[in-house]
């Protein structure tokens, strides 16, 4: 309890706090030295109870009592004096004083008078809260029983009855346009997903009561992860002429709401203000809610801004495709589609779901394509992507994004076997030079041997293992040179000759240069090397 002290003298006040400190010590004790300064405290603080004198200087207790009158400040006044007058307490009362004391005042009946208000401030309390909770009980059921209206009359299965109830609301009267909203939650929102944010409905009806009369309900539409609302509105101009503000003032409602989820609108609008189809108008919006999946719209589409093209445009060539996979990277891949899918998608124009057919199609056919070349893993993620991923898909950007990761697994599944192929062959290659290195050895001959253009061989072979193909001919001849050296049995021109060189000279130079010792140095060293060892 909140209790102001009111008195010109100090060791009053001092008095009086000290007596009730010690009986409710949980009690918060404010003081004032005269009327001015109590109705400071009044208007800031708010007290619960107010103990003042009569007798002060500037404004006395009489008047103080009088002017809380006069500003509705309702509190529980105990008026204190030292003068047993009957028309001071007449008065008093007659200003809405709770009580009156005499100074000075007894601890006992100061005692009466806490307990007393204590009990009727609780009951108060009490009375205030179910006032409150009475008023938003009523307010749920009333607003809980026009929503159902208007759900039943969007759908049209309004009884005589209740559309005679729906009109006697002015919001029904002439309205032509209906939004559909929808507020899709991202996942780290903690939130009772099917509850609509009050605040949101709030908002909405704030946003297009700018442009005309409106009225904003949530739908008990069951969504996976969001809320569906929807404001009818009966505008003060034609939609279309409010176009831009009206989508300025939506997209900044939508950044608002960007840390909780995705915000997105659909409007549907009559131009002819003497139809008032409400369920056209509201499948309008269903349809237009539809097409914000294009990013071009920033999450806000009027039905009347849709072309619906009957003729879509789709020029993705399969086999390019699947030849442009077979390149070391993905950027012509990622260009393609990219192209492909701008065209079709017609700047916003196209039904989103033809765009997402398209792109399961693309996928399904490259892994038709593939399927005896990929390894089961890439196939499966793009199954999963084209029958999965991509129907569920909320944009465009994130539909591309689906289209370059499922081809992404295609491209690295082929990438990893041709890998595989190149090990595989570059070991042929190796043993076959092994075995062929005294014949005079040219890499188109090797190319040929293993079907490959000369050129690409050449690189293939030296990112492969780091030495070119002449590299590789000559360690496999120094190779054998050293161990016909070592032998010791045969001239210098004649190993030259078993190790493919014509000319001796320029086997000797060769193997000085690999070396760093003539071959009949060499000879001799290892002749040395043999006979210390026997």
């Amino acid at each position: 309890m909140k209790i102001l002290i009111v008195d010109d003298e100090p060791r009053h006040v001092r008095g009086m706090s000290n007596m009730i400190s010690m009986m409710r010590p949980d009690a918060q004790i404010l003081a004032a030295k005269d009327g001015i300064g109590a109705l400071e405290i009044m208007r800031s603080d708010r007290p619960d109870v107010v103990l003042s004198d009569i007798q002060m200087p500037l404004m006395d207790g009489l008047a103080f009592l009088k002017q809380l009158e006069e500003e509705g400040i309702r509190t529980k006044v105990v008026m204190v004096s030292a003068y047993n007058l009957f028309e001071y307490a007449q008065t008093a009362i007659r200003h809405g004083a709770y009580d009156y004391l005499l100074k000075p005042v007894d601890s006992d009946k100061v005692e009466e008078l806490l307990k007393r208000l204590e009990l009727q401030l609780a009951a108060e309390s009490k009375q205030q809260d179910e006032s409150a909770d009475m008023r938003q009980r009523l307010h749920m059921t009333t607003s809980a029983y026009r929503s159902r209206l208007l759900h039943l009359w969007l759908s049209g299965n309004l009884s005589d009855e209740e559309r005679a109830e729906l009109e006697a609301l002015d919001i029904v009267k002439d309205a032509n346009t209906v939004v559909l909203t929808e507020l899709s939650f991202t996942q780290q929102v903690n939130k009772d997903r099917s509850i609509c944010p009050p605040e949101l409905v709030q908002q909405l009806e704030k946003v297009w009561s700018c442009f005309g009369q409106a009225h904003t309900f949530s739908l008990n539409t069951v969504l996976n992860n969001g809320v569906q609302l929807v404001t009818v509105v009966h505008p003060v101009s034609p939609i279309h002429e409010k176009r831009r503000e009206i989508r300025e003032a939506l997209s900044s409602l939508r950044e608002a709401w960007l840390s909780d989820g995705e915000l997105i609108h659909g409007v549907g609008s009559n131009p002819d203000p003497l139809i008032h189809d409400i369920g056209v108008l509201y499948r309008a919006a269903q349809t237009a809610i539809a097409y914000t999946f294009h990013d071009c719209w920033s999450g806000t589409v009027f039905h009347d801004e849709l072309l619906f093209p009957k003729r879509t445009v789709f020029r993705l060539d399969g086999e390019r495709l699947f030849e442009a996979l077979q390149e070391p990277g993905m950027d012509s891949v990622k260009a393609m589609c990219r192209s492909a899918f701008d065209e079709l998608a017609a700047e916003g124009q196209t039904d989103p779901k033809l765009l997402k057919e398209y792109a399961s199609l693309t996928l399904m056919k490259i892994k038709s394509r593939t399927r005896d070349v990929i390894d089961r893993h890439a196939g499966s993620v793009v199954t999963e992507t084209a029958v999965m991923a991509i129907p569920n898909c909320a944009g465009y950007e994130q539909l591309i994004q689906l289209i370059a990761a499922g081809l992404g697994e295609v491209h690295q599944s082929l990438s990893d076997r041709k890998q595989d192929k190149s090990e595989m062959i570059m070991e042929k290659c190796l043993s076959w030079i092994q075995e062929h290195f005294m014949k005079d050895l040219t890499l188109e001959m090797a190319a040929e041997q293993f079907f490959f253009n000369a050129s690409y061989f050449s690189t293939l072979i030296k990112s492969r293992t780091g030495k070119s193909f002449s590299d590789h001919i000559t360690e496999a001849r120094m190779r054998h040179a050293k161990e016909l050296l070592a032998a010791g049995n045969l001239k210098i021109y004649e190993i030259a000759a078993r190790c493919g060189y014509r000319d001796t000279k320029y086997f000797t130079r060769m193997f000085k240069k690999q070396t760093g010792l003539s071959p009949e140095a060499y000879k001799h060293i290892s002749f040395s090397q043999t006979r210390n060892e026997d």
